[in-house]
């Protein structure tokens, strides 16, 4: 069972801070809309699955259409629902109860919320400006505010992701031993990846990435086919689950077989693993992400020197680009109630480091993801075959070995504390045995 006793204090902090984000900027008031129920195209009926604005998942996990979350300095949070008397659908109930107490609530028919919500100068913080109700829509000034009071999780929150990194452990232990113990699709993988975790694929923070072989090589991979993969090849499972509105974000890269390209890639999954332990180990307080990032670079490239992968110094094949075009993207991201969360990117990264989504200062309350990798990218490694000066840093046969193998990303989910950090995957994938 979830721990939702530390909700009030959570209510009381995003009180506080909304309060006075509010007075800084001059509003009354905020409504935070849940959003509006959205077809698949103007051609069709179906509707997509509602994934309501972030900022109104922050303070609840409601998901439901046309519900308002009004904030005022003073004054109880009130939630305006939308009740509609429909016998073709329904909105599942909330997976918890435990919110009910800490906000007024308001029931209006469709149409007329605006009774219901207050005058003044009001912001309006929505993901559908085409149909929110009056006040001024998504200020900016505001919105950067209010997205600094998610870069510091409350311990309702951390519980919230804890419990999302269970769940999501429970899906990854068996596509290891599905994909070890036979010849899985990667149709099949997803499938029994969401059977063990319990849940729905419209339940899910993202769309997973299952790949199997080369496909592991490109980054957001989810073009899955029912193939059964014979043979020595890899698999790479980047899946998380939900708890409450808050999303885990796991990936692990597996081999099989006993050829001479298999135990090299067996090599290679060990040197990340490797490298990402040693990163989270490194992690403290007051300390700037991008900085993490650039250990990174520096750690990969004495393993891909060890590996006979990389030929000349891990100096030269930092500075000569061959780690950048082997691990093109950034060390990892925050995570909240939006698998890539806000408020974590105060300054552009620099240029060489482009894809980096956190250039934080490292704080005690933050929570992220440490997601190495190694890939052979075709549309990466041609351009460094071609470089006269960085070509001869790299051993071409072994490469050509892996690529069939495709890429190496371990991911795990890490919670700052003032010393010291609390793996939340780790801990997850422990407590399943």
């Amino acid at each position: 069972m979830i721990d939702v006793s530390g909700y009030p204090a959570h209510v009381k902090t995003l009180q506080t801070g909304y309060e006075a984000a509010l007075a800084a900027h001059q509003y009354d008031a905020v409504v935070l809309c849940s959003g509006t129920a959205t077809t698949r195209n103007r051609f069709d009926d179906q509707y997509w699955p509602l994934n309501p604005t972030p900022a109104f998942l922050h303070w609840l996990p409601l998901f439901e259409a046309d519900a308002y979350l009004v904030v005022r300095p003073g004054k109880k949070p009130m939630l305006v629902r939308t009740v509609v008397d429909d016998f073709w659908e329904t909105t599942a109930p909330p997976e918890s109860d435990h919110f009910w107490g800490q906000v007024e609530v308001v029931e209006v028919a469709p149409g007329r919320a605006g009774d219901a919500l207050p005058g003044g100068k009001v912001a309006v913080i929505t993901r559908d400006p085409g149909s929110s109700p009056p006040g001024e829509v998504n200020p900016p000034e505001l919105i950067t505010a209010l997205d600094l009071l998610r870069t510091r999780k409350t311990a309702y929150e951390i519980e919230c992701l804890a419990e999302a990194s269970r769940r999501a452990a429970r899906g990854h232990a068996p596509t290891e031993k599905q994909f070890l113990g036979g010849s899985p699709s990667e149709l099949e993988v997803h499938l029994q990846y969401l059977l063990a975790s319990a849940q729905d694929d419209s339940w899910a923070p993202y769309k997973h990435i299952v790949a199997i072989g080369a496909h592991s090589a490109v980054l957001h991979y989810v073009a899955y086919t029912n193939e059964r993969v014979a043979g020595d090849t890899s698999l790479l499972v980047d899946a998380g689950a939900k708890c409450l509105g808050y999303g885990s974000d796991i990936t692990r890269t597996y081999v099989r077989g006993s050829g001479a390209g298999a135990k090299k890639f067996g090599e290679l999954i060990a040197h990340v693993e490797a490298v990402q332990q040693e990163i989270i180990r490194r992690i403290e307080p007051g300390m700037e992400y991008e900085a993490l990032h650039d250990d990174t670079h520096r750690l990969l490239a004495v393993g891909l020197r060890d590996l006979g992968i990389g030929k000349g110094t891990p100096e030269e094949l930092v500075d000569k680009g061959v780690t950048r075009a082997l691990f093109p993207h950034g060390l990892g991201h925050s995570l909240g109630v939006c698998v890539h969360d806000v408020g974590m990117k105060p300054r552009l990264p620099r240029p060489d480091n482009k894809f980096l989504r956190n250039t934080s200062v490292i704080e005690a309350g933050q929570v992220f993801t440490i997601e190495p990798g190694i890939y052979m990218i075709d549309g990466l490694l041609k351009p460094l075959a071609e470089d006269a000066s960085a070509k001869g840093l790299v051993d071409w046969k072994l490469v050509d070995e892996l690529r069939p193998f495709g890429g190496v990303r371990i991911e795990d989910n890490v919670v700052v504390q003032a010393a010291g950090t609390r793996n939340l995957t780790r801990e997850a994938f422990a407590g399943i045995g």
